[in-house]
């Protein structure tokens, strides 16, 4: 008999165990907590997080396992190749996972904030279009924080949703 007791104690251990992971697991991946830890993450790194929110939004729908056709991964949608470019000791796979994800989206965002003059525009339009297209488009200008440069991006239909999406309609002067 007491055999018996000491091996039905162990399997609620078990039990508790994997109750316990799955708890965890569905907390982490749970898309209430992933809406909350952008807000949190935009915070840590001194960027907007309204403007976060609405990116990670426009991204992903605040789905962690999101694969784009062109191989993006995760809730910011960030490329294995980008994700070496923000963290040289990045590893594979580890863009599914919420929190990594946010925190290499917020600080690509961070990076082309301080790029292009703190303009969210172009900030934006180098997350979506790429960095090189949008430097090389905007280099005979001089940037204005302030600024709505999304009409330069007119051309580009995806990219003009896209900063008009997360900014919202242009507002009228």
């Amino acid at each position: 008999m007491a055999k018996k007791g000491s091996k039905k104690k162990r399997m609620s251990w078990w039990v508790k165990i994997a109750f316990g992971i799955l708890i965890l697991i569905a907390l982490v991946y749970n898309p209430i907590s992933v809406r909350l830890m952008s807000f949190g993450m935009a915070v840590i790194h001194g960027i907007n997080p309204l403007m976060f929110y609405r990116l990670i939004r426009t991204e992903s729908s605040f789905r962690s396992f999101a694969i784009s056709p062109k191989n993006a991964i995760g809730l910011g949608q960030i490329k294995e190749s980008t994700a070496f470019y923000i963290h040289e000791k990045h590893r594979r796979g580890l863009l599914f996972i919420p929190f990594y994800n946010l925190n290499l989206s917020a600080k690509y965002v961070k990076y082309l904030l301080e790029r292009f003059n703190g303009n969210w525009s172009l900030a934006l339009a180098a997350y979506n279009w790429g960095e090189t297209n949008v430097s090389r488009r905007v280099a005979a200008i001089s940037i204005e924080p302030a600024k709505d440069y999304r009409m330069m991006f007119s051309d580009i239909p995806e990219t003009h949703n896209y900063i008009t999406k997360i900014m919202g309609p242009i507002k009228k002067t």
